[in-house]
Parts: structure tokens; C-alpha cells; sequence
């Protein structure tokens, strides 16, 4: 007869804990759902670690801590959207360990090969067998390749960097933080890459020893095993029907290129370099997510293009309730009306089904509202082509391109651009595509602070000029760079927009140890 050892029994109540602690969690709301799961993980495995083989400690796990959950006052967005605005993270315990001389020698860490490791061992991940210089410099058109199910939690975040990008130590030290907070301290399959903007486009990148050349010169050592180097040479020779290339109108071709080389990857977060976050990145990140999937698609374009001001329209429900009398039954229902394909969204129900996405992963999420361009006077309003309606095809556009797509979503993207040479700006393609071809396109109500004194009232009419179907849009909104210029607003001190000084003071702040509840503030241009 074999008799259950002591150390089977323990490790039996411990399995049996966790599922309880699991079923537990998952049963609570949805305002702290997001936040409660990720704080309860337990530590990371050894192979998750920095260096696994050395005495050196890792860099600790930042502690959340009760914080007051407010931010000065004008604001719009919830603040509970990205996590519990009571639950603070110092900037002090987050970077001071990631510093030059916090213990670890960075040069010899290789990022790419510890997010590998800690893949292989929480989800038996192989899929990079082939090391990634290799699957991303690979010829032709990578079309045909066999990729994950939809039911695989795999998700790719994606910085944008450039090849004469500084970095300094307070970057470094913020880079390394992200990677270890969005990578390792939390086993949800999420894994960090570098895709590099080489700016010299006629640098044969396509040549092995160029390239490894251009690695060595323009990436920090300790990142190089992660990044992957791309100019305007490699996005015209895979989409040859399109004229421009630039990072400014197409920000996401050689994204659309990543989601081909790495197929494995169901949803690609895509993060510029002077983004910040004053809380846990993968939490923060986790909470977004969760926020979008449980909207449901009743409304949810004109939810999409305003504002939520907490002082002006009450709790969250209370703003629901508020576009529902709005809105009611003549709100976008699956595709907007097009010849030029046939959608690849879900065929719509009756709208008697209220609930119609609720559960349902959405194809795009954005931190702006999406608005109808037309009307407005942006810069790129009539910026349209190959399109047979031209500039009367329906779209929809969102400043900053910070964003998670799904790959179904890039790979419509792609073939639309590369077979057809249709095309938008950066700030509307992800946008447009999801509204014709009836994908679900979120935007996360997040909370952004102003600078300025202005009463909610006062707030509510400088940011929303449109009908009530796009209150974000109109003639001349602030938040757009116009053909008549820059409009007068509050946005140049605001938390998050494309500009201004906003973000930096913030950011400053948090950094001097101010506490904020999750935050996303852009840009910082820190040095």
C-alpha cells in the first residue's frame, strides 16, 4: 500500500487554494475584477527570473498601497477603468531597481531570452523555435503560415522605436520596469518586442550583414534579442500599391507585417515610446481588456465618440443611460453600408438583442474617441484612397495610435493595402476598417486630467462640438490639428493627447512621489 507523504498533502491544499482563491476572484464585480486577480499572483518562477543562475535578487514585485483615488479636477474618463483608483504604485519601489547600479549587470541580460524562458515554462510555449531576426527576415509574403486558435492567450506588445532614439538611464530603467511588469510578474502570456524604425530608407536591410550592423548600432545590447529593425525600403516592397510609407500616415503597416511573421499572437498592443504608466503595466493593460469585453455593441459607436465627465454626467451607468435616451434604436448595428468587400464581422442580430457583444473580445481598442472626420476640417479629413466612394465612405478616426488590435483586424488591414491599395492615414485605418467590416472597436474611457479651471459645464462644451451620434466630433473640435491650425482648448495640458505638457507634469509628479491611480499619460519626453 503507498501512504500520501506530507509533502504530497501540502502541495494538494495549495492546488486546492489557488482554485478556490481563482473561482473566488472571477466571481467578483467588474469595477475591481481586473485589479484583485492580478494583485493575488504568487511569485514568479525561476525561469522567469532575470538571471536564474546568478545570487544576484531580482527586482521586487512593486506593492500596491491605499492611495487617496483622485486626480485634480476637471476630469473626464473612470476612474476605475484601468484598476482601483485606492491602489497606488510608487514610482521610487517600481525604478529605483532598475537603475545601473541596482545589483545586475545589464549588458549581459537578454530580454528576448528571458520573456522565451518564462514562456516555455507557465504555457509550454515554442513558438520561437527559430530565433525572431530569423522568422522576421524571412522573404516573400508570409501569408499561408498556420496560426493560434482565437481561444490561445497570447498577446504581443509592440513599442515603437526609432533608430536614433536616446536612451538614457531614467529611460532604461523605465524600459526595463515594463518589460518585467508586463512580461514576467504576471503569467498571462504577454511578451514585449522592440519594432525599430531604421529612418535611412535606402539601407538594404534585407542583407544579413547590414542589418546584424544597424542591430549592433542602434539597439542597447540587453534589448537586441527582442527587436526587430524595418525602414520605409521594407514596407514598399510588401505593399507596392501604396505610395506612403512614412511612420506619420502608416503607423501600422510594419505592424501589419509583425502580425504575419508572428502569427501566434491573437492581439498586438502597440505603445509609443513616450507613453507612461503611473500603475502596474500589465495590470493596466489587463483591466482595459476586461473593461472592453464587457461592452456590449448596442450604442457602442456613439459610446465610441464622446467623452464620460463624471462632474457633468454622474456615475458610469448613469452615462449609459444617457446615450441610450440619446441614441436609442438609430445607432450603428453591425457593418456600415460599403461596396468594397464583404464584412468579416459577425452577421448582427435583431436589435432586440440588447446584449449583442457582451463577452466578446473586440478587434480594436483605442484610449480616444472614435469620431467621423468628415466635418471636422482635421488636417487629414478628405485623406482617403482607392476607396470607390472616396471621401463618402463612411469611417472613423482616433488621435494617437495606442492601441490593441486583433490580428483579424491587421490582417483585413493588410490585404486591403497590399491586393487593392486602399488606404488611410494611421489614425483612421484601424478605425475605418472595424466600421465597415463590422468589428467590435472599443474606447476605453480612461481618466484625463486638465489643467485649466473649468467648470464641467464649461469642459463638456470645448471638447464636445457634434451631433449626438459623434458629440467628440464636429466642426473644428480642439483635440484635432485643423486645416485653420491649432483650435483653442484645454488639450495642450492635458494628461493624455499628442502634444502639449500635460503628461510631463504629471509625470514629474508621480516620479517626485505623488500618488496617482492608474494612469496613462502621453507624451513624456523624459531624459
Amino acid at each position: 500500500m503507498r501512504y500520501i507523504s506530507a509533502t504530497e498533502v501540502v502541495m494538494t491544499i495549495a492546488i486546492l487554494t489557488l482554485l478556490v482563491v481563482f473561482e473566488l476572484t472571477y466571481r467578483i464585480s467588474f469595477d475591481t475584477a481586473s485589479f484583485q486577480h492580478h494583485t493575488l499572483a504568487g511569485s514568479k518562477p525561476s525561469a522567469c527570473r532575470i538571471s536564474p543562475d546568478h545570487l544576484a535578487p531580482d527586482p521586487a514585485q512593486p506593492t500596491y498601497t491605499e492611495c487617496p483615488g483622485t486626480i485634480k479636477s476637471p476630469h473626464v474618463g473612470a476612474l476605475n477603468v484601468l484598476g482601483s483608483p485606492q491602489q497606488c504604485l510608487g514610482a521610487t519601489a517600481r525604478f529605483d531597481q532598475y537603475h545601473e547600479l541596482a545589483g545586475h549587470n545589464w549588458s549581459e541580460v537578454k530580454w528576448g531570452e528571458i520573456q522565451s524562458r518564462c514562456a516555455s515554462i507557465n504555457h509550454g510555449s515554442q513558438s520561437h523555435e527559430k530565433p525572431i531576426q530569423e522568422r522576421w527576415r524571412q522573404s516573400g509574403h508570409p501569408q499561408d503560415q498556420e496560426y493560434a486558435t482565437e481561444n490561445d492567450k497570447t498577446t504581443a506588445i509592440v513599442l515603437r522605436t526609432w533608430d536614433d532614439y536616446e536612451y538614457t538611464a531614467t529611460r532604461l530603467a523605465w524600459l526595463r520596469a515594463l518589460i518585467a511588469e508586463a512580461s514576467l510578474q504576471r503569467h498571462d502570456g504577454y511578451r514585449v518586442f522592440f519594432l525599430v524604425n531604421i529612418k535611412d530608407p535606402e539601407l538594404h536591410l534585407d542583407d544579413g550583414f547590414t542589418y546584424e550592423k544597424a542591430l549592433q548600432k542602434y539597439v542597447p545590447e540587453e534589448f537586441r534579442d527582442m527587436a526587430l529593425l524595418f525602414n520605409e525600403g521594407t514596407l514598399e516592397a510588401c505593399y507596392q500599391q501604396i505610395p506612403e510609407h512614412g511612420a506619420q500616415d502608416q503607423m501600422y503597416q510594419a505592424l501589419q507585417i509583425f502580425s504575419y511573421k508572428f502569427p501566434e499572437y491573437n492581439y498586438v498592443w502597440q505603445l509609443e515610446m513616450d507613453l507612461r504608466f503611473t500603475s502596474h503595466v500589465h495590470d493596466t493593460l489587463a483591466a482595459s481588456s476586461t473593461y472592453t469585453k464587457a461592452q456590449g455593441r448596442r450604442n457602442l459607436w456613439e459610446r465610441n465618440g464622446r467623452f464620460y465627465i463624471p462632474a457633468l454626467h454622474g456615475s458610469y451607468e448613469d452615462f449609459l443611460s444617457t446615450v441610450e435616451l440619446e441614441i436609442q434604436e438609430t445607432g450603428i448595428w453591425g457593418p456600415e453600408a460599403t461596396f468594397e468587400f464583404v464584412p468579416e464581422g459577425p452577421p448582427e442580430p435583431p436589435r432586440t438583442e440588447r446584449d449583442w457583444g457582451v463577452g466578446e473580445e473586440a478587434d480594436l481598442i483605442s484610449f480616444m474617441p472614435m469620431i467621423d472626420p468628415v466635418g471636422t476640417d482635421w488636417i487629414y479629413e478628405n485623406e482617403i484612397h482607392g476607396f470607390k466612394d472616396a471621401d463618402k465612405t463612411p469611417r472613423r478616426a482616433a488621435i494617437i495610435s495606442i492601441t490593441r488590435s486583433s490580428r483579424r483586424l491587421l490582417r483585413l488591414v493588410d490585404e486591403a493595402q497590399r491586393r487593392h491599395g486602399q488606404w488611410l492615414v494611421s489614425e483612421a485605418t484601424l478605425e475605418t476598417f472595424s466600421l465597415l467590416h463590422g468589428l467590435k472597436a472599443v474606447t476605453v474611457p480612461h481618466p484625463i486630467a486638465f489643467a485649466s479651471n473649468l467648470t464641467p459645464e464649461e469642459l463638456d462644451l470645448a471638447i464636445h462640438k457634434g451631433p449626438l451620434s459623434n458629440k467628440a466630433g464636429g466642426k473644428l473640435p480642439s483635440m484635432l490639428y485643423t486645416k485653420e491650425g491649432w483650435v483653442s482648448g484645454p488639450w495642450p495640458e492635458a494628461s493624455y493627447w499628442f502634444t502639449g505638457n500635460g503628461a510631463q507634469t504629471l509625470w514629474e509628479s508621480y516620479i517626485g512621489g505623488a500618488q496617482l491611480p492608474p494612469m496613462l499619460l502621453h507624451p513624456v519626453k523624459e531624459k
